[in-house]
């Protein structure tokens, strides 16, 4: 059992963040979001000053929000931080806290504290899943030793929500710029089709603003999750007894299963639009399958089923996106542990020609229907099923997602199937790709 923290977090404050958590969920657009979590950070920690950094996808650093507590943007916000805090913060993805950060031996040195005359300073990471998305910085420079140990934690539990808030608002502004850029496309080829096209227009508006929907509430449920276990889990909290832990037990799978459902929706969207982009590198593919294997055994596998792995001797070295191969091959795993009761899963990898590699899972399990075998890929497709519990568990994109990617890597997915016999679940990667528009182009 946990122990209780000899200082407990204020109540009135656990409320208040819960309050505050309450409204960003509900915030959808994310400039508001920005500005208001900025404002309540200020106010939450009684800082000077306060900013919002977001990573871009390259790398980079953008300071999306930076003012002072009467509500003034601040110009030049890059030249107004400590980048050595800041840094590290994103690096590691840890909370600072720096009484004194002219005198503190960890930034003394760095040239913009000095420059600046900074004092008190604390950052704090936004994590979504275990990535560092950007981080909330708050400082005092009139006054140092403004902030403490007390105060770092509730900036981290703040910091923990927001991060989810922001990551669904961010997802709900590209999913509506598709929305629109999709809209206006099919509006001009209206024109030169004629009324033909209204269809066509409608049904697709219908199916994004669907999908815009589905996917907000999932995260909002997320996001309402997260707070739950974040609290929980609180020291300050206190001690937590067997149903408590259960609890937690509980709304962890709950948070589990939410986001599979999510990034499913989240990859079909994306390749909808054309958006999913390939980053690709060579890899030995007999490490790369050895440890897709050490994954595959941490599924639940019935006790009369053993997993096996099946490589040719001398598998080439091949130019592949691993996450992408990687969640092809997973997915094809979960479907043969959901249908197999006994006798082994097998993924293999032999090489069928010099240019061509030949991947799968083979299972002894329950075979598909002839009639369903040409479906399997097709979106939103679900076997018909006697266990309901079964049928809920995903969203019927996954083999559709995952032929998506087979083919984005130059390669074709198929199946091979016998009722009551089992599956096998083939594709095909090439040695040497042809080269895509964009590395062809001079």
């Amino acid at each position: 059992m946990q122990g209780v923290h000899e200082k407990a977090m204020d109540s009135n404050l656990l409320e208040k963040i819960l309050t505050i958590s309450r409204r960003m969920a509900e915030t959808r657009a994310l400039a508001p979001l920005l500005d208001y979590v900025v404002d309540e950070a200020i106010q939450l920690t009684g800082a000077e000053r306060g900013f919002i950094v977001l990573k871009e996808p390259d790398g980079t650093l953008e300071f999306r929000v930076k003012r002072d507590r009467t509500g003034q943007d601040l110009a030049q916000p890059e030249d107004q931080v400590s980048k050595s805090i800041l840094n590290k913060v994103i690096e590691t993805g840890e909370s600072v806290l720096s009484l004194d950060a002219m005198t503190d031996a960890r930034f003394d040195a760095s040239k913009s504290v000095a420059d600046l005359k900074l004092r008190s300073i604390m950052c704090a990471p936004l994590i979504v899943s275990g990535d560092t998305i950007g981080a909330v910085y708050v400082e005092n420079r009139s006054i140092r030793g403004r902030f403490d140990n007390d105060s770092l934690s509730p900036l981290t539990l703040f910091a923990n929500q927001a991060a989810i808030s922001i990551e669904n608002a961010k997802l709900i502004d590209v999913l509506e710029e598709r929305v629109a850029a999709r809209t206006s496309e099919l509006r001009q080829a209206l024109e030169q089709l004629e009324e033909n096209w209204a269809q066509i227009v409608e049904a697709n508006e219908t199916r994004v603003a669907w999908m815009n929907n589905v996917i907000h509430d999932l995260r909002t449920g997320l996001t309402v999750i997260s707070g739950a276990l974040t609290l929980l889990q609180m020291p300050a909290v206190g001690a937590l007894n067997d149903k408590q832990f259960a609890t937690i037990g509980k709304a962890a799978d709950s948070v589990e299963h939410t986001l599979s459902l999510i990034n499913d929706l989240f990859d079909f969207s994306k390749l909808e639009a054309g958006g999913l982009n390939l980053y690709l590198e060579v890899v030995s593919l007999t490490d790369f399958l050895h440890s897709v294997y050490d994954v595959g055994q941490g599924l639940p596998w019935p006790d009369e089923v053993t997993l096996r792995l099946d490589l040719a001797p001398q598998l080439p070295d091949i130019p592949i996106d691993p996450v992408r191969i990687r969640q092809v091959l997973l997915n094809l795993l979960s479907n043969a542990n959901k249908y197999t009761s006994k006798g082994s899963v097998t993924l293999y990898a032999h090489q069928l020609e010099q240019n061509e590699i030949l991947l799968g899972v083979a299972d002894t399990g329950e075979g598909i229907e002839p009639d369903m075998v040409n479906q399997l890929f097709e979106r939103f497709f679900q076997q018909t099923d006697a266990d309901k519990d079964r049928q809920r568990k995903g969203t019927g994109l996954g083999l559709a997602i995952s032929k998506a990617l087979v083919e984005l890597h130059g390669g074709r997915i198929w199946v091979e199937s016998t009722l009551s016999f089992g599956s096998n679940f083939m594709f095909t990667l090439p040695v040497n790709p042809a080269p895509t528009d964009a590395e062809a182009a001079p």
